[in-house]
């Protein structure tokens, strides 16, 4: 793995500690005390944000902020695609696990960290949509949309979910839970996405 690649990969990885930390020392009282579901909700809120910082510091740190296109708004956009790719994957998720037993008769779990068939198929919709958008992300800063990116992007979201399942059979909590998959899930993600920045030469021949 190249410098550039595990700075990318170590920005997002303490971007996703950092939103179970908060969300796990209190620092989302407020949603917590709104119950679990808003927990989440609150904790979906700030990924997406952490995301591009982290993809930001990356840039900032391997000096690869000339292969990106545009100026402030083409930043300005990241964000905003990034905020709304998480809530989109969150939605993605919540719907596909909430109405599986009323589309096909099967089993709801009572719990998301069961991991029953109607969980594992929301992590799947919300892999899809969570790779789609971020893939888009990736888009929007280098200024071309690739399809081997979002190939990449879908089984290291496959395998993430996969990570935290096993991962998570000793301790079946929801903080593991999140404790495994943010970190894990964003760390690959913001890796992806930096090596696909770093492949983009148009910007660096143009400056």
């Amino acid at each position: 793995m190249k410098r550039q690649q595990i700075i990318f990969f170590l920005a997002g990885l303490i971007a996703g500690l950092t939103c179970v930390t908060l969300g796990s020392f209190g620092f989302l009282g407020f949603f917590e005390s709104l119950g679990l579901l808003l927990l989440i909700v609150g904790l979906i809120y700030l990924v997406g944000p952490l995301f591009f910082v982290a993809v930001a510091m990356g840039i900032l740190i391997t000096g690869a902020r000339r292969r990106v296109t545009g100026g402030f708004l083409r930043y300005l956009a990241g964000l905003a695609v990034s905020t709304i790719t998480y809530i989109a994957a969150f939605l993605a998720f919540w719907g596909v696990m909430g109405n599986l037993s009323e589309w096909l008769g099967l089993p709801q779990s009572a719990n998301f960290e069961d991991f029953g068939i109607d969980v594992w198929l929301g992590f799947v919709a919300a892999g899809v949509v969570g790779a789609s958008g971020i893939a888009l992300f990736a888009a929007v800063l280098t200024g071309k949309w690739s399809n081997s990116l979002l190939f990449r992007l879908i089984l290291a979201g496959l395998g993430t979910i996969v990570v935290t399942f096993i991962a998570n059979l000793p301790f079946h909590s929801y903080w593991s839970f999140f404790g495994i998959l943010l970190p894990l899930g964003n760390a690959l993600f913001c890796c992806l996405v930096g090596t696909q920045i770093w492949r983009n030469p148009e910007e660096a021949k143009k400056n």
